[in-house]
This record gives C-alpha cells, sequence and structure tokens, in this order.
C-alpha cells in the first residue's frame, strides 16, 4: 500500500545487533537506500509477505516481511531484511537483518516469535 505520507522506522534491539555484526560500508549505503523507499512503500517489489511463525501472536493490522538485496558475492553478500508494518499507524519495526550465509531460509520460528514479540511490546 502506499501513501502520501512516509511510514516511520523503529529499530528494535535484534535489528541493531544483527546489523553490527553485518555492517559494512557497501551495507549501509545499500540499506539506507532500501530503508528510504520501504519508509514510501513497504510492499517493496523486492520484498515478500512471509508467514507468521508458528504459535506467534502478530495482531490484526500488523504485517510480517522479508526483503532481499545483494551487496556482495557469495552467500555473505545476500542480505535478508525482515520487518513488520502497521499500515493504519504508518509504522515500521525493524526485526532482524542477516545474510543467507547466516541463515538459509529464515531464522528459527521460536527465534522469530520473541523478536516479534519484543517489538510488539514496545508499541
Amino acid at each position: 500500500m502506499t501513501g502520501s505520507n512516509p511510514y516511520s522506522l523503529e529499530e528494535t534491539r535484534k535489528f541493531q545487533r544483527s546489523f553490527k555484526k553485518l555492517a559494512t560500508p557497501a551495507l549501509k549505503a545499500q540499506l539506507a537506500q532500501y530503508l528510504k523507499e520501504i519508509t514510501l512503500n513497504p510492499e517493496h517489489p523486492k520484498a515478500e509477505r512471509e508467514p507468521q511463525p508458528r504459535r506467534a501472536a502478530i495482531p490484526d493490522g500488523w504485517a510480517f516481511y522479508k526483503l532481499r538485496f545483494q551487496v556482495g558475492k557469495g552467500a555473505s553478500g545476500q542480505i535478508r531484511l525482515m520487518y513488520l508494518v502497521n499500515d493504519a499507524t504508518l509504522r515500521i519495526k525493524l526485526l532482524w537483518i542477516y545474510s543467507h550465509e547466516q541463515f538459509a531460509k529464515r531464522p528459527a520460528d521460536d527465534d522469530l516469535i520473541d523478536v516479534i514479540q519484543a517489538a510488539l511490546e514496545d508499541s
């Protein structure tokens, strides 16, 4: 859903910690551009709506996304950004950023549930 008002970005602690592990000049530059783009359109062409983890309690009004992009060669250059979007409040919660080398598919459901619950408790 696109709108004239940009969405606000909120970084979770997990996002901040996971970003520090991956931070390179190339990642910082590309991520800044993608974050600018998703604040205008969270349904970015490189993003897919993700199924919520089993037993997760994502409230109505929130959607779970994963954006995929490339910053280098190989699995370590394939980056994934997971985030929650609330169209009613125009908020995006950045949950986790990781490389394909760290997780071939996505982090374990139990870990995702913990991150999602912590992010929603800060709402």
